[in-house]
């Protein structure tokens, strides 16, 4: 069975590891993925000279993200001679130039590490007035060497002042052992680098250059490797991994614990915890222990991976301590309860009355997650809550048939998508169930990360008129639809092994009105301010991203149950918004994202930084003051998870969420956790909003009813 993804962003998740392609397996599976992608993309484009320059600026830009690493006559040099010819290559399935430009780049790679090097033993002068665009994939590469040593000198000097302003608060010089383990730490960082792209094997090479085709054609198309693929199924999918349950990451050439998953074998065994750092792997049948000390973490976790109830022995260094030790865990089936939709419950009072809003909290639209978000608002209906708030606001994409699934749940039955294909075939795509789980005030929470089926259900119940969608400006814009492709044996004869997968775009997605969301997005009938508008990162903003067109809009029959509330909820909002604090640090935010944006260059003076610093960290301090200064709402918070709503147990009772803290430190202010309740700004508005169309709708009917 075919299965069509709308997805937009991964987790990290390996499997098992296969043996490296052959050279020959390596050309049949270029020479394919040429063929096929030219054949059944959407844009109907084959192998040309035009796919050709894409191609090669894409792969450059791969492994030189930044335009620090190759001088500006390697990519004229390559544009000339091969900028036109790649399609070429890659018809009869030729990798040389694939070879010769990675070669070319670990070249210039060990010659910038040695630059660093170099420049690492020079004075640094933190007086003068220079600056740093640390924003350079749009910019022109080095034209030579010199120019290339300043751009590294400004980087490393860059590095240094902001372990600088770490070591010394006070504006003193800081202590000389602490800069000397400055210098150390940057020299291993490329040292690392360096050793990290060295470790490249045909595999990886074979991934990024034929990456780099598929995305010619547009940025959601990838070649997926084996252990990619498996991931792929792994956080799109099946929402479950066989493993340990546990969270890594590279830590200065170590493997480090970040994270035990609740439940799984290393929770389970009490034999490992966050912090710990894994030093060697021992897997059945391995009559030694293999060496991961700066082994790349595809590889280390590839390792780790395996059968269920097959034993892995780690080699650990404890957290704390420089003794090693060896533990043996048994692999099993590790669910991944962060990425699973989730239900809250919050009791508040309003004139006098007994308020109850639930919430769902859609992370993703995985395998039977429509299920999932079924019997949570069965358990809503049952808990008598007065309203909902769908919460898709980091919710990525997934899987259509879950997001028609989902919608249904809201709508007796009617079109829910259009889809289009490479051919120009239409296709309406529609809820056949006349089955209404909740028919009830319902609002959709989104954002500029809600993207693909997220953007398919908002549009859909806003076309419906069945829900009020509120949140930034826009959500993402993502209006594609990508179908998997095994490039098995039989594809490609004679090929032993796994050759991997072909994402491809096959399909645009249009809303039953007609529209697209293909670069325009979801326009909310409420907006409200949002920081993540002003990032630079939506889909028009990708390379190569399809275009945005109309088709005829589909036959359906609008419920009509919110728009005459628009304005209304839209006045009280604003309202709102406007005496409220936190979103005028929003608007704070914003105002400084944007100036940002405009002119990304840091100075390099370590009194300006200092100065930028202090003002930063005192502003942030003023604002965590007011907030812990704040008294928490008279309401009381629930949670139903998806164990709980199908085994009908007893609601787990929070504790009240406390206002989230902004860190001083830079770059430090993650998202908020998906798995935990976080009523943030946006949410509470959202809130508001529901339970004001909850007292419009009161209202309404009270004269009705007089």
């Amino acid at each position: 069975m075919k299965r069509l993804f709308i997805t937009c962003f991964l987790i990290l998740a390996m499997a098992p590891l296969e043996a490296e392609l052959t050279p020959e397996q390596s050309s049949r599976i270029a020479k394919t993925v040429g063929q096929i992608i030219g054949q059944i993309h959407y844009r109907q484009i084959k192998l040309n000279d035009e796919i050709s320059g894409y191609h090669l600026k894409n792969y450059l830009n791969a492994l030189d993200f930044s335009h620090m690493i190759f001088l500006q006559s390697d990519v004229d040099h390559y544009e000339q001679m091969i900028g036109k010819r790649l399609d070429d290559q890659v018809k009869f399935g030729r990798l040389t130039s694939a070879n010769e430009i990675f070669n070319k780049y670990l070249e210039r790679l060990s010659e910038r590490k040695t630059m660093v090097d170099e420049i690492l033993k020079e004075e640094m002068d933190f007086s003068k007035n220079d600056e740093f665009n640390p924003v350079r994939n749009k910019l022109p590469w080095p034209k030579n060497n010199a120019e290339a040593r300043n751009l590294w000198r400004s980087r490393i000097k860059l590095e240094l002042l902001a372990d600088r302003l770490t070591f010394s608060k006070d504006g003193k010089e800081p202590d000389p052992k602490k800069i000397e383990e400055s210098v150390a730490k940057i020299q291993r960082r490329y040292e690392r680098l360096l050793k990290t792209m060295k470790g490249y094997d045909r595999d990886d090479i074979l991934e990024t250059f034929l990456s780099s085709l598929t995305r010619a054609y547009d940025p959601h198309s990838d070649y997926m490797s084996p252990h990619e693929a498996e991931n792929f199924k792994i956080n799109s999918i099946d929402m479950k991994l066989t493993g340990i349950g546990a969270v890594l990451q590279a830590d200065d050439g170590y493997t480090k614990i970040v994270r035990i998953m609740p439940g799984g074998p290393a929770n389970r065994s009490k034999l490992i915890h966050p912090n710990d750092r894994i030093v060697a792997v021992q897997n059945p049948g391995d009559k030694i222990p293999t060496d991961i000390l700066d082994m790349k973490l595809d590889k280390v976790v590839s390792l780790i991976r395996g059968k269920k109830g097959s034993v892995v022995k780690l080699t650990i260094i404890p957290a704390g301590t420089d003794e090693r030790k060896v533990i043996s865990i048994t692999r099993d089936e590790v669910p991944l309860e962060d990425q699973l939709a989730k239900g809250y419950i919050i009791e508040r009072e309003r004139e006098g009355a007994t308020e109850k809003l639930g919430v769902i909290k859609l992370p993703g639209f995985y395998d039977k997650c429509s299920n999932h978000c079924k019997v949570i608002i069965e358990r809503f209906v049952k808990e008598n809550v007065n309203g909902i708030v769908l919460d898709l606001r980091y919710n990525g994409g997934g899987i259509l048939s879950e997001a028609i699934k989902l919608t249904g749940l809201f709508i007796e039955k009617g079109p829910v998508v259009q889809v289009k294909d490479y051919r120009g075939r239409q296709k309406v795509m529609s809820d056949t169930d006349r089955s209404v789980t909740y028919d009830g005030p319902l609002v959709v929470a989104v954002s500029h990360m809600s993207a693909s089926a997220s953007e398919i259900v908002a549009a859909a119940l806003q076309d419906h008129g069945r829900a009020i969608i509120v949140g930034g400006k826009a959500t993402h814009g993502k209006g594609t639809v990508q179908q998997i492709l095994p490039l098995n044996r039989s594809f490609i004869a004679n090929l032993a092994g796994d050759s991997g997968q072909l994402k491809f775009t096959i399909s645009k997605f249009y809303r039953i009105n007609g529209a697209t969301t293909q670069r325009d997005g979801v326009t909310p009938d409420v907006v409200l301010p949002s920081l993540l508008d002003y990032l630079g990162t939506s889909e028009a903003d990708l390379p190569r991203a399809l275009e945005s067109d109309k088709i005829a809009e589909a036959q359906y029959n609008s419920l009509d149950q919110v728009s005459a509330f628009f304005n209304s909820l839209r006045k009280a909002s604003s309202k709102r918004i406007e005496s409220d604090t936190d979103y005028q640090y929003i608007l704070e935010d914003i105002n400084r994202a944007q100036e940002r944006k405009e002119d990304p260059t840091v100075s390099l003076n370590e009194k300006i930084r200092r100065q930028e610093s202090t003002e930063n960290k005192k502003r942030i301090e003023k604002r965590n003051e007011e907030r812990a200064s704040r008294s928490l709402p008279n309401e009381e918070y629930y949670e139903i998870d998806v164990k709980i709503a199908e085994n009908d147990k007893p609601l787990k009772k929070l504790d009240p969420p406390k206002p989230k803290k902004e860190s001083t430190e830079p770059d430090n202010n993650q998202p908020a956790d998906l798995n935990t309740f976080n009523i943030d700004p946006e949410l509470r508005e959202t809130l508001h909003i529901l339970s004001d169309f909850l007292f419009l709708n009161k209202k309404l009917a009270s004269k009705i009813t007089k």
